[in-house]
């Protein structure tokens, strides 16, 4: 989860204080929250009927609130007063059982789709609240329901089965919100079920509907995932259900634990409608044999005034030293307390309900590094009850400010991840930022893009940090491999950012060295060990645009393109054949540390920025497999070693062009060479002819040939299952500098058995004279006539001159005379301009910022704006008159001028009640270094309404630490805080700053 920025009601101290009354116990003893809940502990429920217990005959409600004062049961007719027939049942008077804390009451009768709450007095204050143990609920979750789950049961969901697969590291797992998958409205999907959950159980869906390129579960099968990891789906607070279906949120805002979200629903008012669609969507993912994986948040809630809170206050939270001090090392301003007896309780039985009840095959924790460890085995071993084979994973990341009791097990972060079982997984960021770049920084080079000091970073995520690395795993199950997800930026953007730059018009652009890049990210992730992951569309070079953090940008921002499946199909037939040669070739998903401390062999004496290795295991039906990744813009030799005899013939599975299992080509002896930016895997031969594993894709590799010299320009590999549809197209990288000249006949069919090739011709783009007589021909006598009109000897009429200006530079001149004398001589003449766009200083004609430099064919129109520049305004005053135009074939220069300007951000800072340091900030961007000074920077002011600011004169955007200053400034400091672009109100979190995230809660408005 993206620690985003939270708005300050969230925090706000009074509304607390408004909400909940002091307890008595603090105020006398000063740590009441640890004292009081260890007390409530021992009164923790043993029993398995929390909630609502339904039968035809009565139900039974049963919640566990042990400091209440009174319990009551209300009955409604409806989930909210605002529908038709809404009406108040009853109010009964619920029982209290001292000893466990537990108040029930049961209702004759069939209640099935009542809907109800309870009013819970606490300290002399009633409020309304729904169960947190609720099974179904109202619109906006208001109110629970009294569900019948049986009839809840799509047809057919009795024979229902989970999709495991034996092993962590067999999965292969696509993460995608529900909004996401299908809010396209060219996916395909019936646009009653768009961004619904009842869109993953359409079939035969297509691009656009035409019939041709798979969408939706139908293009799931086609790529070979096992798992759909889906974004959180359980009931969150920060859409409205009664709305309309643009709302966007990513949903990370838990309400109601146990129950389906309604926004994705057909009908959110109805409490059974959203269950039945749920189990809809998981039957239609087994029946395909996908797999899901639920996104689960129980580290925090949506508000401070959540149900729990409202049920037994102040238990399920973590505190510091006072009520003020919600712990917040979430980001979110509230961090859960899993280590109490009762919400362990809750989230072990919450888990296995889902399990159980709506057969969900794994879960992703989000921020698991807020729970503690024993919760999380506890949730392990009642997952094993059901089955084994049943997938965990999370975030573990440090989250050790968090405030937790004293004798609260190890956190369920990397650094303790030995305290935990090796069947829970780990987000591995070492491999994610070693592969990228580091994901705090946008623009920062990771391997692939040519940043040989993540060298180390991605060998330790290749073993799965079973060697050690920033952490250690147990064992290859201990570690999720991935280089992108929803937080942050796409992994395309990524490559965007940080090769191309950061500017709008380049998100949508097509860049081969960047398709080239991804394919090698994608080679990486598939031979490693571990549990690859990938976010959905990272395989057709998704963009969000540059949004970095879009859990409530627009639902346009966020959704899957699925005319990119079409655009980027090579790297879709890419990635679906390396999936394919991970599940064909088990060393790659050993869940042991057997492959990589026996079997696998670095080679040494590589060149720079090569990563080289063999696996040698007889056991296997392929003896002996290289694996050779290469970041460099030419190719590498690589000389292989092997731990066992090496062999002399080997066949290639992946290059640069296509991976899977069939024969891509073959090689002799022990030196390889392994293509520019991209990856070599080879197989022995004599293994590899002998294994004889068949392939159910067929290929087609499509050659782009010069016409004049035979040279191969180019070649795009295809592959997908036999039978299906193919359709070849020019190379489009092409398309500037040559004209297609022949195509094959058929450009289109299906995949065979047998290997198809089918071949473009090009020749290159010549800018070419026309007649200018109207002759129909470009003769002498179309020269001559632009020579008298040159002479001033002939007039020529408007739409002559046109054709005549063959430059376009907007004279007749001698070098039009030279292309028209070139043109009848059938001799080359260059076509392709370029525009070159200066950005200059107004007063001294200085460059402010590099160039633009466009590039078109002669007479094609141009358009050029202008970018915004880091201390500089535009002069307005000077805009260019050729802003717009036409290509020349030679050299355009458009000039915009501006002038120096600095803008003020100012930062303030709350310190926690009682410290007694000055906050010092240290400010930097990337035009003027430091902006306060050299390291630590400057003290900040005390204001009267307590808090600390600072106003720094910048560029727009800039990057700053906060510390306590002077000696001690290394110890006691936040991490970095970036790409900071507004006013920002800083939080401390904790009495004195640790480098940690949770130190702090960052607002962009003031919190009240």
């Amino acid at each position: 989860m993206k620690i985003r920025r939270v708005m300050a009601v969230m925090l706000s101290l009074l509304m607390i204080a408004g909400v909940f009354c002091m307890p008595t116990a603090f105020a006398a003893t000063g740590n009441f929250f640890e004292e009081e809940a260890a007390a409530l502990d021992q009164r923790a429920y043993d029993g398995d009927d929390l909630g609502a217990v339904y039968t035809p005959e009565s139900t039974t409600f049963k919640v566990w609130a042990p400091t209440a004062s009174d319990v009551k049961l209300n009955l409604y007719t409806t989930g909210s007063d605002s529908e038709e027939g809404a009406a108040k049942i009853s109010t009964t008077d619920m029982t209290y059982t001292e000893e466990n804390g537990i108040w029930a009451a049961t209702v004759e009768g069939d209640q099935k789709n009542v809907y109800y709450t309870y009013s819970v007095t606490n300290d002399g204050t009633t409020r309304e609240v729904v169960d947190v143990y609720a099974k179904a609920v109202g619109v906006n979750g208001d109110r629970g329901m009294v569900v019948d789950l049986d009839s809840t049961d799509p047809e057919g969901w009795e024979d229902d089965n989970y999709v495991l697969v034996q092993n962590q590291t067999d999965a292969s797992v696509w993460e995608v919100h529900v909004k996401d998958f299908s809010y396209d409205p060219e996916s395909g999907i019936s646009e009653a079920n768009r961004g619904k959950y009842l869109a993953f159980t359409e079939t035969g869906t297509t691009y656009k509907s035409e019939g041709k390129y798979k969408t939706g579960i139908d293009y799931l099968k086609e790529l070979g995932v096992k798992y759909v990891h889906i974004n959180p789906f359980y009931d969150f607070g920060s859409i409205d259900e009664t709305g309309d279906d643009t709302q966007f949120n990513w949903g990370y805002d838990p309400k109601n634990y146990n129950v389906p979200e309604g926004s994705y629903s057909t009908n959110p008012y109805d409490g059974n409608v959203r269950i039945n669609e749920v189990k809809q969507m998981v039957k239609a993912l087994h029946d395909n044999g996908i797999g899901i994986i639920m996104d689960v948040v129980y580290n925090h809630t949506y508000v401070t005034d959540s149900w729990f809170q409202q049920t037994v206050p102040y238990y399920y939270y973590r505190f510091g030293a006072d009520a003020n001090t919600w712990s917040s090392a979430s980001g979110c301003g509230n961090d859960t307390a899993s280590e109490r007896e009762m919400y362990r309780k809750y989230m072990v039985e919450s888990v296995k309900y889902w399990a159980d009840e709506y057969h969900i095959d794994g879960f992703r924790f989000d921020l698991m590094g807020l729970h503690d460890s024993q919760t999380m085995n506890e949730i392990r071993a009642a997952l094993d009850e059901i089955d084994t084979r049943l997938l965990m994973y999370g975030e573990g990341w440090d989250m050790s400010s968090t405030s937790t009791d004293a004798d609260c097990p190890p956190l369920a972060s990397q650094k303790n991840s030995a305290s935990l079982s090796e069947r829970i997984g780990f987000f591995n960021d070492e491999i994610r930022d070693g592969i990228k770049g580091s994901v705090f920084n946008a623009t920062e080079k990771g391997y692939i893009q040519g940043n040989n000091s993540k060298v180390s970073a991605v060998k330790n995520g290749i073993k799965a940090n079973v060697g050690g690395g920033a952490w250690t795993s147990k064992a290859p199950t201990q570690t999720v491999t991935y280089a992108s997800a929803h937080d942050n930026h796409t992994l395309y953007d990524r490559l965007v950012n940080s090769v191309k730059g950061e500017v709008a018009e380049n998100y949508p652009q097509r860049y081969e060295d960047l398709v080239a890049m991804n394919k090698l990210n994608a080679a990486i992730v598939y031979s490693s060990q571990g549990i690859p992951f990938i976010l959905a569309g990272e395989e057709f070079a998704r963009t969000k645009y540059g949004d970095h953090n879009s859990y409530m940008s627009s639902a346009d921002i966020n959704m899957l393109d699925w005319s990119r499946v079409v655009e980027y199909k090579d790297l879709v037939a890419y990635y679906s054949g390396m999936i394919e040669l991970r599940n064909n070739y088990a060393p790659f998903r050993d869940p042991t540390t057997n492959t990589v401390k026996n079997n696998m062999k670095d080679i040494t004496g590589v060149p720079t920025g090569v990563i080289a290795y063999t696996i040698y295991d007889e056991t296997q039906p392929w003896k002996t497999v290289a694996v050779c990744f290469n970041n460099n813009a030419e190719a590498q030799e690589v000389t292989l070693q092997s731990n066992g005899a090496l062999p002399t013939d080997w066949v290639i599975v992946a290059n640069d062009q296509s991976a899977g299992v069939k024969n891509l080509g073959e090689v002799s002896g022990s030196t390889v060479t392994v293509p520019a930016s991209s990856a070599l895997i080879l197989v022995d031969k004599e293994s590899f002819d002998t294994a004889a594993i068949p392939s159910t894709k067929g290929q087609v590799t499509i050659n782009h040939v010069e016409a004049q010299s035979g040279d191969v320009l180019s070649t795009d590999v295809l592959t997908g299952t036999i039978g299906t549809y193919f359709e070849a197209t020019p190379d489009s990288s092409l398309a500037l500098r040559y004209d297609v000249v022949s195509a094959p006949e058929e450009t289109s069919g299906t995949f065979t058995e047998e290997d198809q090739t089918l071949t473009y011709t090009y020749e290159l783009y010549t800018l070419k004279a026309q007649d200018i007589t109207g002759d129909g021909d470009v003769s002498t006598e179309d020269v001559l006539l632009l020579q008298k009109a040159i002479a001033r000897q002939e007039q020529l009429t408007e739409e002559q001159q046109t054709v005549a200006d063959v430059n376009c530079d907007g004279e007749l001149s001698v070098e039009d005379v030279l292309i028209y004398q070139k043109t009848i001589a059938k001799v080359f003449v260059n076509g392709i301009g370029t525009v070159t766009v200066n950005y200059l200083d107004s007063e001294t004609g200085e460059k402010v910022a590099d160039p633009t430099v466009l590039e078109g064919r002669t007479g094609q129109s141009y358009q050029t704006e202008a970018k915004s520049v880091p201390y500089y305004d535009l002069d307005e005053t000077k805009l260019p008159e050729n802003e717009a135009g036409l290509f020349t074939n030679g050299d355009t220069q458009v000039n915009y001028y501006y002038n120096e300007a600095k803008i003020s951000r100012t930062v303030y800072v709350k310190l926690q009640e009682g410290a007694t340091w000055t906050p010092t900030l240290h400010a930097w961007d990337d035009y003027n270094g430091f902006l306060l000074g050299d390291w630590p920077g400057t003290e900040m002011t005390l204001q009267d309404d307590g808090w600390y600011a600072i106003t720094v004169e910048c560029g727009g955007v800039f990057s700053c630490v906060l510390s306590i200053g002077g000696a001690n400034a290394n110890t006691a400091q936040t991490n970095d805080i970036t790409d900071v672009d507004s006013d920002i109100w800083i939080v401390m979190n904790v009495e004195r700053p640790n480098k940690q995230s949770s130190d702090y809660t960052l607002y962009t408005s003031k919190p009240e």
